[in-house]
C-alpha cells in the first residue's frame, strides 16, 4: 500500500497517525495488539473453505435426515436450518477475504 502513495501522502498519514495514538492511549495499545488466534483463522481462504465444506456437508445431511421422516426429524431440520445460516456467513466472509 505504501508503494502507490507519494511523499506528501506518507507524510500526512503519518502525522495524523501520531496526532491519533497522542490523543488516544487505548487505541495505540489496541493496534499493537496481536489479534486472537480465531481472528486470523478467518482470513485464511483454506480454513474457510474447509468449514464452507463441513457446513455444506451438514446442511445436506441434516435436510436429508429430516426429509426421510426419521425419528426427530424436527431437531434434524433446525440443525440443518441453522447450518444453512453459518455457511451462508462463512461465504460472506470467504468473499470478503483478498488473497496474499
Amino acid at each position: 500500500m505504501d508503494a502507490s502513495l507519494t511523499d506528501r501522502e506518507r507524510r500526512l498519514l503519518d502525522e495524523i497517525e501520531l496526532h491519533l495514538r497522542r490523543e488516544s492511549p487505548a487505541l495505540d495499545r489496541l493496534l499493537r495488539r496481536r489479534p486472537a488466534p480465531l481472528r486470523r483463522m478467518t482470513h485464511r481462504p483454506r480454513v474457510l473453505a474447509a468449514l464452507a465444506a463441513l457446513l455444506a456437508a451438514l446442511t445436506g445431511a441434516g435436510a436429508l435426515y429430516a426429509g426421510a421422516g426419521a425419528p426427530r426429524a424436527p431437531l434434524a431440520a433446525a440443525g440443518a436450518g441453522v447450518c444453512a445460516v453459518l455457511l451462508a456467513l462463512v461465504f460472506r466472509r470467504l468473499t470478503a477475504v483478498r488473497p496474499g
